[in-house]
């Protein structure tokens, strides 16, 4: 019996720091929000990132209101030298600026938290994924345009070191053409 309740409250535990650390952005304003945002910057400390980290680029997220508390969420991004499209549902939770989306491609869940914005120039995205037992964090950074500011390179930097991330798992990407993906095939 105590070796239950200490392993639930461990559980517990890792829930309440993997969840209660993370702040969304105050008065988070979805109307602003949503548009186009160029993926200037990621860290993480999953392996299918850790591994491949050299192999990303620069993508895009376009995101937009839907139906049923949702925000259809756009990735375009180029993947063996293809460009591909991908829809992320994510759904909106009761708090603004905290999203959720479960991936059936990637067998996960992931809580999607807009840490940092100021609307017209960049975002901190931080998102957990749950992947039965692990935990993993991708902490992105969003620009309306391809280029930022040091500072707020610095700052994505900084907030990826105090969630744990290494220094070699923080990668900003180089400016260049969107992808166009083909248009699907009937």
């Amino acid at each position: 019996m105590n070796k239950m309740v200490l392993c639930a409250s461990l559980a517990l535990l890792c829930i309440v720091l993997v969840t209660g650390e993370i702040q969304v952005q105050s008065h988070f304003d979805l109307e602003q929000f949503v548009g186009k945002w160029y993926i200037v910057g990621m860290a993480s400390d999953a392996r299918w990132f850790t591994t491949r980290k050299h192999k990303f680029t620069m993508s895009t997220i376009l995101m937009k209101p839907a139906e049923n508390d949702k925000v259809e969420t756009i990735l375009t991004k180029v993947r063996r030298g293809k460009c591909l499209q991908i829809t992320l549902p994510y759904r909106m939770t009761e708090q603004d600026g905290y999203f959720v989306f479960h991936s059936d491609r990637w067998k996960c869940n992931n809580d999607v938290y807009v840490v940092e914005t100021n609307y017209d120039e960049y975002a901190l995205v931080h998102n957990t994924i749950i992947k039965g037992p692990e935990v993993k964090t991708l902490v992105k950074l969003y620009g309306r345009g391809q280029e930022l500011r040091p500072e707020i390179l610095e700052r994505f930097r900084q907030y990826s070191l105090a969630h744990g991330l290494e220094e070699e798992n923080i990668v900003t990407f180089a400016k260049q053409d969107e992808c166009r993906p083909s248009p699907a095939q009937n």
